[in-house]
């Protein structure tokens, strides 16, 4: 199961061979956290009992560290790939967050993802409020897409964070600082 839960990351924007090079890094409770190739970053990955996936992740493959996140669902087969979906998510009794979303197909799974700017204030609020929750509730035209315990989050993100950190520095170019904060001075 956790290979193809690690497939879910790709969102349907990678190949079906770069599943195989994903690499496992940590389980935790019952987020699976792996690196992808395809994101140069981590992501986690949870099962949900009402067939459900939910995502969230780093994307490092742009100028800017993107937030990724997604939920997918068996069910959902009249989401339409690339088609904006506009939801709605609460994190607990907190107010709900207005996101628009993208439909996506990964191995037949239908869904939505959305892929933001992490160094972003609205960004750095969402994942603050993700990790300090106990559940979130996502909606779409008032029909309820999902209640999703976050029991264990803050750690399956500190996870997310540390395999990326890892990552990045074991493949990371020397010259990469050069004072300008970009990944490629040279740029």
């Amino acid at each position: 199961m956790v290979s193809l839960r690690m497939g879910l990351a790709a969102l349907g924007l990678m190949a079906a061979p770069a599943f195989a090079q994903t690499t496992h890094w940590k389980t935790v409770g019952w987020w699976d956290v792996a690196f992808f190739p395809s994101f140069n970053a981590c992501s986690a990955v949870a099962e949900y009992d009402n067939d459900s996936f939910v995502l969230f992740g780093l994307d490092a493959t742009g100028d800017e560290l993107g937030l990724q996140v997604a939920i997918l669902n068996d069910h959902w087969n009249s989401i339409v790939e690339d088609d904006e979906y506009d939801v709605v998510v609460r994190f607990d009794r907190r107010t709900p967050w207005d996101l628009t979303m993208y439909g996506a197909n990964v191995e037949g799974r239908r869904g939505i993802y959305n892929v933001w700017p992490a160094v972003s204030d609205s960004a750095g609020n969402f994942i603050e409020e993700f990790q300090a929750s106990n559940k979130m509730v996502w909606t779409y035209q008032g029909s309820e897409l999902g209640n999703f315990s976050l029991r264990g989050t803050r750690l399956a993100v500190n996870e997310v964070v540390a395999c990326t950190d890892s990552y990045l520095k074991a493949t990371g170019d020397p010259f990469s600082t050069g004072g300008s904060g970009k990944s490629d001075p040279f740029r």
